[in-house]
């Protein structure tokens, strides 16, 4: 349960502005954050601007004096310096500055209240580990050990808030366009029912190339909106139920005639808050210790099925569960000791999402002949190295003063990839 009085914040992060949302203790729902009275603007700038004396700041604490630097946050991702006034600058460098700053404020915006989980989401979180592990190292490297945080990708977090909805959002699919900075992309998810508990599936698409960061702004605003119902009647194919449009580039005239296009039989929703949103939900989840066992989620980061354990305990066969379809392959560490029988093997049950039968896979590893009387004692690990490839490690870890440890370790690659959905 999540402790009294400490709250739960979602941070959206992007090159030009950062959200952020507040879940409060016992709140169902997220409260947009804005740390300017005078214009009640729910985001921040992400500029860092440099004073006289070589300082920073940031927000409304900006004045027109002041040295704006260029942006840096994608150059911070892809570890590049950034240039200003002939000096280079590490991208990371500034980043790390303005996560402390960010941080001073929403500490200032909710002086004294203890916060408990931040939830970090942007867009470079889809493209692998290291735009992850960054910006979780810069948080927590400010935060200290007293708060706890995660990342999620853009994908993870529509996904986060949509399920989170009336059910007649999402109930026959729904999907999100973004004009990013970059350029168009598009994020859509299904839900299905299957054997008792209901599936979002979800995967994103990237027209950047088709509808550019400039794609409006230099071109004719008309001919851009015909461009886009063509290139939308394309990746709608499933006709969503519910479509949400959000990023800075749908701003203009020509946005009017997009919406009456996708407005025909389904919800449209237009905001720019959904991904802070939707962050702030996952982290209240994971912070309140929430399972939902009703459903699962699997976007391209979420292991796509349940691992059980065969063991046998007091003469009686139990399936332990080591994995559970939903969750980041990435932070699956599951662990158990177990002493082997004369069998020498270990049997998984693997069990794909939404199905009603598992496959049995048997793994007999290639370990120093057993002793008998049942000292051979191993610890188990499962982990994955990608979204369908599982590790299963066994460490031999010995059996007493008479049977030391032989450190010998054995490792099987199971591909998962045959049974995903």
């Amino acid at each position: 349960m999540q402790e009294t009085g400490k709250l739960v914040l979602g941070i959206d992060l992007c090159d030009d502005i950062t959200q952020v949302t507040v879940m409060r203790p016992h709140a169902a729902e997220p409260d947009a954050v804005c740390f300017d009275a005078r214009t009640r603007k729910e985001f921040l700038p992400t500029i860092l601007c440099q004073q006289q004396d070589g300082t920073f700041c940031v927000g409304e604490s900006i004045t027109p004096d002041m040295a704006v630097l260029p942006p840096f946050f994608r150059a911070a991702v892809k570890g590049e310096p950034v240039i200003f006034a002939d000096a280079s600058y590490s991208g990371r460098e500034l980043l790390r500055r303005y996560i402390a700053l960010l941080l001073q404020k929403i500490r200032q915006r909710f002086e004294g209240q203890e916060i408990g989980l931040i939830a970090i989401t942007c867009e470079e979180a889809s493209d692998g580990e290291a735009a992850r592990e960054m910006l979780q190292g810069m948080f927590e490297e400010t935060l200290g050990e007293t708060v706890r945080c995660t990342v999620l990708s853009h994908l993870e977090a529509f996904l986060h808030f949509i399920i989170r909805q009336e059910e007649g959002l999402w109930k026959d699919g729904s999907a999100v366009f973004d004009y990013a900075t970059d350029g168009l992309l598009f994020y859509y998810m299904e839900c299905r029912l299957a054997n008792g508990r209901r599936l979002f599936t979800a995967d994103h698409k990237d027209y950047s190339e088709v509808i550019g960061p400039d794609f409006v702004t230099h071109g004719d605003g008309g001919q851009g909106a015909l461009t886009f119902e063509r290139l939308a009647g394309e990746a709608m194919g499933q006709k969503p139920a519910s479509l949400f449009i959000t990023g800075r580039g749908f701003e203009g005239d020509w946005v009017s005639d997009v919406l009456r296009f996708l407005s025909g039989g389904r919800r449209v929703f237009r905001g720019q808050n959904l991904y802070t949103q939707g962050a702030c939900y996952a982290g209240a989840e994971l912070f309140r210790g929430e399972q939902n066992a009703d459903f699962s989620i699997l976007t391209p980061e979420q292991v796509t099925v349940d691992v059980f354990l065969l063991a046998e305990n007091e003469g009686q066969e139990e399936s332990v569960l080591f994995v559970k379809a939903g969750e980041n392959y990435r932070n699956v560490a599951a662990r158990a000791e177990v002493i082997l029988d004369a069998t020498d093997k270990l049997t998984f049950k693997i069990l794909p999402a939404g199905d009603t039968v598992p496959r049995a896979v048997r793994i007999a590893p290639n370990l120093p002949e057993l002793r008998g009387d049942r000292t051979s004692r191993y610890e188990i690990r499962v982990f994955f190295a990608k979204r369908d490839l599982m590790v299963i490690q066994m460490k031999e870890t010995g059996f007493g003063a008479f049977y030391p440890q032989t450190y010998r370790i054995y490792e099987e690659l199971l591909d998962l990839s045959q049974w995903e959905q």
